[in-house]
């Protein structure tokens, strides 16, 4: 069966090659087009295509090889080929050695190859390496020449620094690769160096990055590669736009002006600016920002808590009127806010603005009347049962639905005959506490839900809280955990004595030895009044 095609990845693919220029208008590009003529992966093709001639014998035979990991087994010697920093460099040193010691050039169907001869075997058992990826990199690089319609060399020069200074800055300059800085990911993943790499733990490394699943099945990310240069990665960085943020934590200046330096996705530095008189390029965007902190309720200003009461009002309508009423969620609230600050133009025009939200423009007095009748109780079993109205959104509808907070020992058993008839389908949800909530459109769905060991919220917890969480984080976790259990009393089992607040009793034991069960006495008196010697 064909597999459905995966939108998402589709349209970040696409638009991956856009911003690489590679596409435009939906078509290959001129550079596009260079670059899909290469026989190889389409990040090695662009700096094929980008590349001086006198790299281009390296970079071929870079782009055979899958990866120095794959290429050589566990027990190597890469003695005399390490090029510090440098995976791609070194993986080439090692088959540039295969050629000079067992190489040479040949034909195959007529078209000339680098071959090698019995010889290989035994250099290959002495590096540790694998005779076919010397192999499968030699037909791959004789594809490569032959696309670029370049003679194969006959003569394989090792690769040194002023080699590996070159190649760098051709990858600070166009970047095909995956990009790691200082262990992490452009979004912030962990992404640690490969334990077979020769390149650096910190800084930036480009290379592929590989994806695998530790002892306790927890998905890691490594990557090898080649370590560029922090100051080859500014020169080629650029200033991103001037963007307008909000800081609720600051409490002066809050709104700022951000400039930063970008570099393929890493953030390398920013600076900011206290903005008090909008810039008239960036009023606009400042009162956007401005409207978006006060619909979050994060802004600095009396609108907030005065309008806190209305908003609720109006949100609690739209709900009860199944969507009926004009809906004020944070889109709808920050247009209604941006509105109020269109003649804003400074912080001091900002705090003073008289800014109001009505709610009879969203709900009028009858209607509101009438969704204050509708009942926010039932009684099923003797029990009053909260309602709590909402509006679902499925297929494109909305409809107005009934959730009843069912306690849990009445939803085991409850039945749909006790279920007391509503102007609007009924949902149910039982609260647990710190174990989450378990919800569900039917009551047989509700009590499946419920006869299971745990709820939704604590399986979604344990995948992503506790499985991801680090070795030492575990174990600060368990530490204060058996912190907490001491300050409250749990060491009772273990025979410690505790004073009244619960806390370890203290020995009493000073120079004069042990006061237990007496009264405080200064150091060098006896706890026996008959030894008590008379002063004279």
């Amino acid at each position: 069966l064909p597999v459905p095609l995966d939108r998402v990845a589709y349209r970040k693919a696409i638009s991956l090659l856009e911003q690489r220029g590679i596409i435009e208008n939906g078509r290959l590009s001129r550079y596009g087009k260079s670059v899909e003529a290469m026989p190889v992966d389409r990040s090695w093709a662009e700096l094929l295509v980008n590349a001086d001639d006198d790299l281009v014998p390296y970079l071929a035979v870079m782009s055979s090889i899958e990866s120095l990991h794959r290429m050589t087994r566990e027990e190597r010697d890469l003695s005399g080929v390490i090029v510090p920093g440098s995976d791609h460099l070194t993986a080439y040193n090692l088959y540039a050695e295969a050629f000079a010691h067992c190489g040479y050039i040949g034909e195959v169907y007529g078209l000339p190859r680098h071959l090698f001869d019995e010889s290989i075997e035994g250099w290959a058992e002495q590096r540790g390496v694998l005779v076919k990826a010397i192999e499968d990199a030699a037909l791959a690089t004789a594809s490569i020449y032959r696309a670029l319609g370049m003679e194969l060399p006959t003569k394989m020069v090792n690769a040194r620094d002023h080699i590996y200074r070159k190649f760098a800055e051709l990858l600070a300059q166009y970047m095909p690769f995956d990009l790691v800085v200082n262990e992490h990911t452009a979004d912030g993943t962990e992404a640690r160096v490969s334990k077979t790499s020769v390149a650096g733990s910190w800084g930036a490394i480009a290379g592929d990055l590989r994806y695998f699943a530790d002892r306790s099945g927890i998905p890691r990310a490594a990557i090898e590669g080649t370590q560029i240069p922090m100051e080859l990665i500014h020169r080629y960085a650029t200033r991103g736009r001037v963007e307008v943020v909000y800081d609720p934590r600051r409490k002066h200046g809050p709104l700022m002006l951000k400039r930063s330096l970008d570099y393929f996705g890493f953030e390398l530095e920013s600076e900011l600016e206290t903005v008090e008189e909008f810039p008239p390029e960036l009023a606009k965007e400042a009162r956007h920002v401005l409207a978006q902190a006060l619909a979050r309720g994060e802004a600095k200003h009396f609108a907030v808590k005065k309008n806190r009461e209305a908003i609720e009002e109006i949100r609690e309508a739209y709900k009860r009127s199944g969507g009926e009423t004009k809906r004020l969620g944070l889109p709808e609230l920050t247009a209604l806010y941006e509105d109020q600050l269109a003649r804003v133009s400074s912080m001091d025009d900002f705090q003073s603005a008289r800014l109001g939200v009505d709610s009879e423009q969203f709900v009028p007095f009858e209607v509101r009347e009438r969704l204050d009748r509708l009942p926010n109780q039932v009684t099923i079993r003797d029990r009053d049962v909260e309602i709590d109205y909402d509006v679902e959104e499925r297929d494109g509808e909305r409809r107005g639905v009934a959730r009843l907070r069912l306690p849990e020992k009445v939803a085991r058993t409850l039945t749909a005959a006790e279920v007391p008839a509503l102007d609007r389908p009924a949902r149910f949800v039982v609260l647990r506490g710190q174990r989450g909530a378990v919800r569900a459109d039917t009551l047989e769905d509700l009590q499946e839900r419920l006869a299971q060991p745990w709820s939704p919220d604590e399986v979604e917890e344990t995948q992503d809280d506790r499985s991801m969480l680090s070795h030492a984080e575990s174990e600060v976790r368990r530490i204060a955990g058996e912190f907490r259990r001491h300050q409250r009393g749990g060491d009772h089992r273990h025979g410690a004595r505790h004073g009244p607040r619960g806390g370890p009793r203290p020995s009493g034991r000073g120079r004069g030895g042990s006061n237990e069960g007496g009264r405080a006495r200064g150091p060098g008196r006896s706890s026996d009044p008959r030894r008590r010697r008379r002063g004279r």
